[in-house]
């Protein structure tokens, strides 16, 4: 499933692309969890640290990591026999964030390049470059952010393709940005729900 959300705060104005994964998202609906970073960013070290869907032996784990295991709420693992399943992975990839700005300056660069170590990044700008464009718009091009130019019918026009983002590492910082975009999809996806009528 596709989705766009705000960005999360800390990083400005921008939207994020999503991939949600779909078989996560419905086993987290129907264990009652949402995001898995409320119970403390090493939450996600510890996470990282336990094979997904194999058993790992509680004796195996440091006192942090079997702390972390004993407060884990419902579906994240499982403690069965001395030993523990993770379950939980990470529900979404942030494919590309997208920030819009009047022109592509050096403000519209900071903002994209906020988002470096995550995905991809695009600028969509509304006002043509002038006449230094192409030494600015190798400057976005050499840092990978894209560029479009949006015309007033609201057609975009590709000055620049962003870089394809490839993740050099897994990191607990990489998978804590995942969720809390899945966690602005959840809020999204909550206040888009229907709400019942009183009966009459």
């Amino acid at each position: 499933m596709l989705a766009t959300v705000p960005a999360t705060a800390g990083f400005g104005v921008a939207e994020l692309h999503l991939d949600i994964d779909d078989a996560e998202h419905e086993r987290r609906h129907a264990a009652g969890l949402g995001v898995a970073t409320g119970h403390g960013f090493g939450g996600l070290d510890v996470l990282m640290a336990l094979p997904h869907g194999l058993p790992v032996p509680l004796a195996d784990l440091t006192d942090h990591q079997r702390a972390y295991i004993r407060r884990a709420p419902a579906g994240i693992c499982t403690v069965t026999d001395g030993q523990v399943v993770r379950h939980v992975t990470r529900p979404c990839q942030v494919q590309l964030a997208t920030v819009r700005a009047a022109s592509a300056s050096q403000l519209a660069w900071d903002a994209a390049e906020k988002f470096a170590t995550f995905c991809a990044r695009r600028v969509i700008i509304t006002r043509a470059p002038s006449v230094n464009w192409p030494e600015k718009l190798l400057e976005f091009g050499y840092y990978g952010i894209g560029v479009c130019l949006e015309h007033p019918d609201g057609r975009l026009e590709t000055l620049v393709e962003p870089r394809l983002w490839r993740p050099k590492r897994h990191s607990p910082e990489a998978w804590w940005f995942a969720e809390t975009a899945y966690g602005q999809f959840l809020a999204q996806q909550s206040s888009h729900a229907p709400t019942l009528s009183p009966a009459s």
